[in-house]
Parts: structure tokens; sequence; C-alpha cells
């Protein structure tokens, strides 16, 4: 794989210059594709089908486990459905508790909540609002294109959107940020349509209803969208695209939206006390310690500044990423052979910006991508999400460029074949290699594990809450109550099933080592595989899962 992304990149590089070359010589050139309507729709539903089957097929068994952030989410969604509380009793929070020292964004669990009310909790329901949310991000992604630069590039845009690596790795598993650049997208496109439409104050509002639902699908949103929120509001007064009232509509539209989390992030800033408002609570966190994430916040700003810099370069450009359910290696985000293509695009779109509030609004976009990446600690694919659908829209006008420009139909028919050949090759590493790999980093083990003891009723359980080097009791606990759907009142002890001990009596949640294992007491042990040795197995029956096993007394 590595040969042939070099190969790849070498050709994309000479296709880029030479086109390049051809579009600042006459950058007022208008050209167009010439795609008869058969070809078009064929070409439209491979798209379609293609995005649908790489999403759909063995969801929710790939990749397998669970991570326990979205865990969390559930768990707390499931309280919020059977009783309109987080895990803790908190009613309607504006902002989770999460892992009490970092908090957790609230969209994806209220998304959740119906969803699990309808049909239970299980990893197929709860991974479904991200699947929902991201094909829709496929098809807005689409018709912001087609409003913006035409139907062709649109084509050009979907299809990349949906083979793009990044896009189909965070569709199929539950992480709460991740909702941020679908709603972030949804927020630009009706902005962008109702510019030149009759229906401009509800397409202006609901716009801003999108963008004030970002505050709440990642944390970061408190210094990101008021900057894309501010940009975009100078440009539009400033061609008079839109009037002074229709700006301050749109402002009391997204602070009606969006005033309850900024209030909880003052609330914090400041060491207020919770706020209750009728059923919702605006919470105040003693332990919180996510501000150091910040910039502004660091011990030494001018050393994190050229960290997240170097940072920001590696992830978005570099395509490089340590941490393996954000990326495939040898695929990256867009695949690494585009890099080229998403420089062309970002040239083609700055040849566009005198008459194309589209291409202005996606500059925008790109550059509060670029500040998210300046201002957050340690960047990594999740922290800086939003700019990905930009550089996507960027590497798809940049190969549309070179199709325009270059009309040689085996030159076209080969980029084509390239980007088919690495999906298939991507395909097939998601479902192989990758989908191996990952069940270990979500504890498919553990899952299974905790399933196969979830209906004890009256047996104590011990479970490890040891990972590979680290030991997390709250990830232990989180990953139990999402297996085992618990109650969410039965964990906060208001009540207990029938012949069970009540939650802090059944389970400890702890290394196996730090324990004194009774033979003698009726107890289960769910156990990491290098914590054997803390038990005489001639006493206990033993059942493997991965690397985790259930272990019972004889």
């Amino acid at each position: 794989m590595d040969l042939l992304n070099q190969i790849l990149l070498a050709l994309a590089a000479f296709l880029v210059t030479v086109s390049a070359a051809r579009l600042l010589d006459r950058p007022g050139a208008e050209l167009e594709m010439d795609i008869s309507g058969r070809v078009y729709r064929a070409v439209f539903v491979f798209f379609v089908l293609a995005a649908l089957f790489i999403r759909l097929y063995k969801f929710g068994q790939v990749p397998g486990g669970f991570n326990v952030d979205g865990a969390m989410a559930a768990v707390d969604a499931k309280a919020l459905a059977d009783y309109g509380t987080d895990r803790y009793g908190m009613s309607y929070p504006v902002h989770l508790t999460g892992w009490v020292y970092g908090q957790m964004s609230s969209l994806m669990s209220y998304l959740m909540a119906p969803l699990i009310k309808l049909f239970g909790l299980c990893p197929i329901v709860a991974r479904l609002p991200q699947l929902i949310v991201s094909l829709l991000g496929i098809l807005v992604l689409y018709l912001f294109v087609k409003d913006a630069f035409g139907k062709n590039a649109a084509l050009a845009a979907g299809g990349f959107a949906a083979i793009a690596p990044w896009h189909v790795l965070q569709s199929r598993w539950a992480l709460d940020c991740n909702l941020y650049p679908h709603f972030f997208l949804f927020g630009v496109f009706f902005l962008h349509r109702c510019l030149g439409s009759r229906r401009r104050k509800l397409l202006l509002s609901l716009s801003m209803v999108m963008f004030g639902l970002c505050m709440y699908c990642y944390g970061i949103s408190i210094y990101t969208m008021p900057l894309f929120l501010l940009l975009a509001c100078i440009y539009l007064l400033a061609r008079k695209r839109v009037s002074i009232a229709e700006a301050l509509l749109a402002l009391a539209v997204w602070l009606a939206v969006a005033l309850p989390f900024i209030t909880v992030m003052a609330i914090n800033f400041f060491g207020w006390e919770t706020i209750e408002l009728g059923p919702f609570t605006l919470p105040y966190f003693p332990y919180s310690t996510r501000s150091g994430d910040i910039l502004f916040f660091s011990e030494d700003m001018w050393y994190q500044l050229r960290a997240n810099i170097k940072s920001l370069l590696t992830v978005v450009f570099l395509q490089e990423e340590g941490y393996p359910w954000n990326n495939i290696p040898e695929f990256g985000s867009i695949y690494l052979f585009s890099a080229p293509f998403a420089v062309l695009g970002l040239v083609w779109t700055l040849t566009k910006l005198k008459n194309n509030d589209g291409a202005v609004l996606l500059l925008i976009f790109f550059i509060t991508g670029l500040w998210c990446g300046v201002c957050t600690n340690g960047v990594n694919i999740n922290r800086i999400n939003i700019i990905f659908y930009p550089q996507m829209i960027f590497t798809a006008l940049g190969i549309y460029s070179i199709m325009l420009r270059m009309r040689s139909f085996p030159l076209r028919l080969g980029l084509c074949g390239a980007y088919l050949l690495a999906f298939a090759l991507f395909a097939t590493t998601y479902f192989g290699s990758y989908a191996m790999e990952m069940s270990y980093y979500f504890d498919e083990g553990l899952g299974q594990a905790l399933i196969s003891v979830k209906d004890r009723e009256d047996e104590m359980l011990y479970v490890t809450s040891n990972w590979g080097e680290g030991i997390y009791p709250n990830s232990g606990e989180i990953l139990t109550m999402f297996y085992h759907q618990t109650d969410a009142e039965y964990f906060q002890g208001k009540s207990c099933p029938e012949g069970w001990l009540p939650f802090d009596q059944r389970y400890t949640f702890s290394p196996m080592d730090q324990l004194e294992i009774d033979p003698d007491e009726d107890a289960i042990y769910v156990v990491l595989n290098t914590e054997l040795d803390s038990f005489d197995l001639e006493l206990y029956d033993a059942q493997q899962y991965g690397n985790y096993y259930v272990l019972e007394r004889k």
C-alpha cells in the first residue's frame, strides 16, 4: 500500500501542477463538463449504493465491542428515556457529567433517548443517531456544493464524501463530538440557501438552530462557532446580502438555542452554583479539568501554540493520527494521495470568491477549522473534525477542476479508477484486519463476558478496571451498565430488583491484584487475561472471551 500511495501521490502532484498552471493562466474562464442525464443518474446511484454499503454492512458488529465514551452517552440516554434524568439523577441536564473530571456534550444522548425508548438499549440502537446524521451529512454536502458550484461539482463532492475514510469511520460508532461537523454543515447549507430564497427568514432561522445545536455537540464550539458566525455576518452585511434586521434575528434565534450551553460554560468558568430552570439543569462541575485543553489556559502559551500548529499540520495535511479508531494509517482521512487535489481545490475556490457566497462561506468554514486546530491542545481527528467537510469539498473540487481542464478520457477514467481501487482496498481492510484490531480496542471480549453474567441475581460481580497499562474504574462501571442495561434508579440506590444486592454491593470495579480473593465467596469475576495469576484456577471454572475471562467458583 505504501508503494501504491507513493505512485498515486506523484501522479496527483503532476496533474495538479499542470491543472493549476492552466487555472491560473485563465482564472476567470468558466468551464463545465457535458454529462448526460443517464450517466449522471448512474454515477449518482453508484455512489449512493457505495455510501450505504460501507456504512450499513455489519453495522453494530464492526467495529466490534463498544467505545466507552459512546457507552456513557448511551447509559445517560437510557436514563433520560426512562426518567428524564442522567444516570446520576440530574433532571434534563444541558451538559452531561461524563467522567466527572471532564464533561460530555449532551446532544448525542438526547438523540439516542427516543430510539432507546422505542427499541431498547443495544449497540445498533446506540450507534444509529450517528449513522443517520452522517448520511444526512452526505446529502447536505451534495446540495450545498450544487447550490454553490453546480450539479457536476456536487456529484464529485458527494461521491468523494461517500467513500472518504474519515466520513466512513466516524459514521459507524457513537462518539458525541462527531456530531459537530455535520450540524455545522447543516447550518452553513441553510445559511447559504436562505440568501437566494423567498423564505429567507425561515431558512435563516433554521440555519441558526443548527448552529445553536452545534453548541451541544462539542465543547470546543464555545470558541469556534462564534468565530464563524462573526466572520460570516461581517461578510454578508458588507455585501448587503442580509440586512441588519435579519442579522439581529439570526443572533436572537442562535442565542435562544445556544444560551443554556453558554450559561453552563459561564457557571463553570466563574464557579457559580448550579441553576435549575423548570425541569432543566444547568450544572456546575466542581472537578472539571477540561479548560486545560484550550490554548489560552496553557501554562506556556507560546510553546503550546507551536505544538498545536504542529499537531494541526500532522493531523490535517499529513493525515497522520495515533488513535486507530480515528484513522487507518494506510489510507489517512481523505486518502493519502489526495493532498495535492485538496490544495488545488482550495486555489480553485479562491478564484470563485468574488461573486460566490458559497465559496466565501466554505472558506470561512475552513478558517474556523484551522482556528480550532490552533486553539485546541493536542489536536487529533476528533478535536478538529469540523475541518474535514471543507477538506473533502476542496479535494473533490480539485479532482473536478482537473477533469475540466484535462479532457482526455483515459486520464479521467484513470483518476476515477485510482479512487475506486483505493476505496476497494479501504473496504477490504476495514472489514478485515482493521475490524479485528478495533474489536481489541473497543474491548469486545469484555462485552461478551459481561453479557454472559448479565442475569445472575444473587452473586456479587467483580469487574476488572485494568485496561492495558492503565487503571480505569469508571470505564468498567460504564461498560457494565451499558451491557447490563442497568436501570438508573438501581444505580442511584433508589430501587433494587427482588433477589438482587444493591448496585454498590453487587458490583466492585477494581484491578484483581488489589482485592483479597475469597474462593468461598458467592461471587463471579470478570478479569483481564493478565490477572489470572491472582487466582487459584483449580478452584474456579474459567470461560474465555477474547482477552477476558469469567471466573466462577466450582
